[in-house]
């Protein structure tokens, strides 16, 4: 994952922990709080938030950040600023989407539909300011899964959201130019 200043810090919460420190509404807290199971990823992006807050938009949510070999589909279009009402089917026909946004804050989603081994799932992106010219992306998933496939699950989940920040904060120094 590259050196420790652009490190995924990733932290294992029980249902009971509150939201993470970036701010999120009460009704996000809520909302992340009803899982069984709760995981964070933090990262480091060399960008402005809000430049941050497009990119992932434009290459993490909506072309796949890289991650598998078939980029996700949008199914509905959303709202072009934030996302909001954006539906996309991922690899294995599963649907998610994006709930509620503020363009440069926090983005909230949820698996809509689709096979994945979960009674509940809800994602929550947040983007904090970290100096001038850099963002800190807190990706917080709080979700159940289904009897056996706690393992797996939290696996997937932590492997494919850390691919994701990681992946984000390289294309951030591509598109400024600062490759380390």
């Amino acid at each position: 994952f590259g050196s420790s200043r652009h490190r995924c810090r990733r932290r294992r919460h029980s249902a009971g922990d509150g939201p993470s420190p970036g701010g999120a509404t009460a009704a996000a807290a809520c909302s992340m709080d009803a899982g069984s199971n709760k995981l964070v990823l933090t990262r480091r992006v060399e960008l402005h938030v809000q430049a941050c807050y497009d990119l992932w938009l434009r290459y993490v949510w909506i072309a796949g950040g890289g991650v598998f070999p078939c980029p996700p589909s949008v199914v509905q279009q959303g709202d072009p600023t934030t996302g909001v009402g954006n539906i996309k089917a991922v690899p294995g026909m599963v649907r998610e989407e994006i709930l509620r946004a503020e363009r440069g804050k926090f983005v909230e989603y949820h698996i809509k539909s689709g096979p994945f081994p979960v009674s509940y799932h809800r994602g929550l992106v947040e983007f904090v300011a970290d100096g001038t010219c850099a963002t800190t992306v807190t990706w917080t998933c709080s979700y159940t899964p289904l009897c056996c496939c706690g393992l797996v699950v939290e696996g997937l989940i932590s492997w494919t959201l850390g691919a994701y920040l990681s992946n984000l904060a390289s294309r951030a120094l591509e598109s400024t130019g600062n490759m380390e």
